[in-house]
């Protein structure tokens, strides 16, 4: 399940590096490759060269699924090929794996070339020995043509990953496939990285000055973030004037999700005492944080 914005407990910090009174909350970075508002994916089919496909696609889809921000089901078994669906095989792949997006890996290769250098290292006598090492230094390349569940695309990216087996003085056939398969797991790393939306915790410390404070942050250590939301704007009726209380209800709903009425408070803060520098800076992160690509 996405959730965008996440309000944690207040952490109350003792000792020299303590902060002050402070609400933490998470949030979530788009991609490279947004796929918003899609929430689901299915990979639908592979097409490649190399047997580290089949690799390629369960890593693809267990780090998807580890970043926890999308739902994603490995439907290669089936191999469809989106390309030359129409309506009615559009129909039936939302039937048998519905999802808001499906991917489709249409291009996957490796490639390897066998290394050697000679170094220096002591035999089981102690003596030191001149030794030639090898090792395989591996290359694999990904493209992923990803559609809506209408079949329109929507994107076509290219993903690649290196390896390197151990070093040996004679390579196993174990060994050597180390270095494919490390490649196939960076591609594959980085290919969720294009797509899936990163999340990103924030903290930001509150003004204990403000009037009704206490009551607030009762509120907020006990999660109840509406409520301590009502008793400030309650409060700010009686007191227009208060920068501090302004600044709070400000952090308080962006870590709630109401970015706008964040951007109003702060701005008010801002308004109410310009030569406050943390008030400034956080209206500025706040902007930046929010700021559309």
């Amino acid at each position: 399940m996405i959730r965008t914005f996440i309000a944690a407990l207040v952490l109350q910090a003792t000792g020299a590096f303590a902060l002050g009174p402070h609400i933490s909350f998470t949030r979530l970075v788009a991609p490279p490759h947004d796929l918003a508002p899609a929430r689901s994916i299915a990979v639908v089919y592979a097409i490649g060269d190399s047997q580290k496909i089949t690799k390629f696609v369960e890593d693809f889809v267990e780090y998807v699924d580890r970043s926890g921000t999308m739902r994603v089901e490995n439907a290669v078994e089936d191999n469809q090929h989106l390309s030359s669906f129409d309506n009615a095989a559009m129909k039936r792949l939302r039937r048998e794996h519905p999802a808001d997006a499906y991917v489709g890996v249409s291009l996957f290769t490796c490639d390897g070339a066998e290394r050697s250098a000679e170094g220096g290292e002591r035999d089981v006598d102690g003596a030191r020995v001149r030794r030639v090492h090898h090792w395989v230094d591996a290359s694999c390349l990904a493209r992923l043509d990803i559609r809506s569940d209408s079949g329109k695309r929507l994107h076509s990216l290219t993903a690649h990953g290196e390896g390197t087996s151990p070093r040996s003085a004679s390579l196993s056939a174990e060994e050597k496939d180390v270095a494919y398969d490390q490649a196939a797991r960076y591609a594959a790393l980085n290919a969720a990285d294009m797509i899936t939306p990163r999340v990103v915790r924030e903290t930001i410390e509150l003004d204990d000055s403000a009037p009704s404070f206490d009551e607030g942050m009762s509120m907020i250590r006990s999660e109840r973030l509406e409520d301590a939301r009502a008793i400030w704007e309650v409060t700010l009726r009686q007191h227009r004037d208060s920068a501090p209380l302004y600044y709070d209800l400000g952090a308080l709903c962006e870590a709630m999700g109401d970015v706008p009425a964040a951007h109003r408070y702060l701005q008010s803060a801002v308004r109410l005492l310009p030569n406050e520098r943390r008030y400034r800076q956080e209206l500025q992160l706040l902007q930046r944080r929010n700021a559309r690509k």
